[in-house]
């Protein structure tokens, strides 16, 4: 029974993060440009969904509706499934949204484990390769080769 009560809980959530990107996009549609941070600042009831408070705010309005929607677009289709496949319901969103905010990831994840606890769990780590394409202007020491 506490599965029903898990699919429940993440379909609500992503009603709330559908609900979320079609404000985002009626807000911004003249503001191409517009920061997340910014667009939230100007829109404060907005900033209460989880996944607004912990994707990166430098991310466009425009980005972010299109990062949404390619993160949640298999939900619909993994909850209906027999079995449900925890792990892609979670690595799908972190992959799109989070590959270079590990800290934002772990907030959301966490905000989620009231209503599904293993919401998050067990995820194998991201490549490698994407966390370190953010990592700034300048390399890190100890300075890597180059390939």
């Amino acid at each position: 029974m506490k599965d029903a009560f898990e699919r429940r809980a993440l379909l609500l959530h992503l009603g709330a993060v559908l609900d979320a990107m079609d404000k985002v996009l009626s807000h911004s549609a003249d503001h191409a440009t517009i920061t997340l941070r910014e667009f939230l600042s100007a829109h404060s009831t907005l900033a209460k969904l989880p996944l607004l408070q912990h994707v990166a705010g430098e991310m466009t309005a425009h980005e972010f509706v299109r990062l949404v929607s390619t993160a949640f677009a298999v939900w619909p289709a993994e909850l209906l499934e027999t079995a449900l496949n925890r792990e892609r319901l979670a690595a799908v969103v972190r992959d799109t949204l989070f590959a270079a905010n590990d800290d934002g990831w772990r907030a959301y994840a966490a905000s989620l484990k009231d209503e599904v606890s293993w919401f998050g769990d067990q995820l194998p780590p991201l490549p490698r390769a994407a966390t370190e394409a953010t990592a700034g202007l300048y390399p890190s020491w100890p300075w890597k080769p180059q390939n």
